[in-house]
């Protein structure tokens, strides 16, 4: 008899620890991408944003995190979260704004003061009304993220606005830099950013133009040594999720939705941490490495922000007053 008990009570013992064992396992798992390396600040808050939701969803939902473009370049991913194949990415807006025309308000050069005023528009009712027009095309737009301000770098020095003119930058693939270029006198080169290093110190271009810590993980301040920095971009990034992954998640719960936009805003936060201290690490070692900074004078950047108005002179009613409201925030 005692034999019989034993084994029953073995025998209930081992159904509770695989049941435990059973419910330790994720109802559904979302494929993130990023094309960023493990240690970059993007890639290193997505990993928190999926701590977040496991935590949140008592280990229900888990996000797997995919650095490196190992799913594929930002425009692929794209195109794969529109079909439901991959559930979650972070997109520059150069990439939305592909896709979402109403974006290219936000690439206006010139268009903040500093990081702190850009923030505040963003977090206020501008930055969520651009999050909500983001629909229809089968993604979801879940939060902010920062991708620092975008300054010139060149071979010889840039002490202000006119040594710009006559002068070959590889710029950002896209029309807006084209024209930029062209107000300033300079010439614009779209080449393949991997192909920059390589352009600088074959003498093919004069300058390139990118944030602070791409400028130094690249190399780039070894071969063109004068950083401009008249911050000419603030280009904010942007967490989404296609519908077919919200789809699943309301499966498993409707209320995880909301779990996920609202870890989705405290990743932001914390990435935002985290690119102010990979910009100080950047500048200090561009500092190190001997790259001589120049900060523009109010003059001159007054100077750049007229030369700048045919771009703005172009926009239509409802852009205008959004700049206006941007410029009062």
């Amino acid at each position: 008899m005692k034999k019989v008990v034993f084994i029953s009570l073995f025998l209930i013992l081992a159904l509770c620890a695989c049941q435990k064992e059973e419910s330790s396992y994720p109802e559904l798992v979302l494929r993130y991408a990023d094309n960023q390396s493990d240690g970059y600040p993007t890639v290193e808050a997505a990993k928190y944003l999926a701590e977040l939701v496991k935590e949140r969803t008592e280990g229900k939902i888990e996000i797997r995190i995919y650095p490196d473009s190992t799913l594929g370049s930002e425009n692929s991913v794209m195109e794969q979260m529109f079909y439901g194949g991959i559930d979650m990415s972070r997109f520059s807006l150069g990439t939305l704004s592909q896709f979402y025309p109403e974006l290219w308000t936000l690439h206006l050069p010139y268009l903040y003061t500093d990081s702190e005023h850009m923030w505040r528009v963003l977090d206020g009712e501008i930055g969520d009304m651009y999050l909500h027009e983001m629909v229809g095309k089968g993604l979801i737009a879940l939060a902010w993220y920062d991708a620092g301000a975008r300054s010139f770098y060149t071979r010889t020095p840039v002490s202000n606005i006119d040594a710009l003119k006559g002068m070959t930058i590889r710029v950002m693939e896209n029309d807006m830099m084209n024209r930029i270029m062209a107000l300033l006198g300079a010439e614009a080169v779209q080449i393949s950013y991997s192909d920059v290093y390589s352009a600088l110190q074959k003498l093919c271009i004069d300058g390139a133009e990118n944030n602070l810590p791409s400028y130094v993980f690249t190399g780039h301040n070894q071969a063109a040594p004068y950083f401009y920095q008249d911050e000419h971009f603030r280009l904010p990034e942007v967490v989404m999720m296609s519908v077919h992954a919200q789809e699943k998640v309301r499966e498993v719960d409707p209320s995880f939705i909301e779990v996920i936009k609202a870890c989705a805003k405290e990743s932001g936060l914390y990435e935002r941490k985290l690119w102010r201290e990979e910009e100080s690490r950047a500048y200090e070692e561009a500092v190190r490495s001997g790259v001589v900074f120049t900060i523009p004078s109010e003059e001159d950047l007054l100077a750049l922000r007229k030369t700048m108005d045919p771009l703005y002179q172009e926009l239509g009613e409802k852009e205008r007053e959004i700049i206006e409201k941007i410029g009062d925030t």
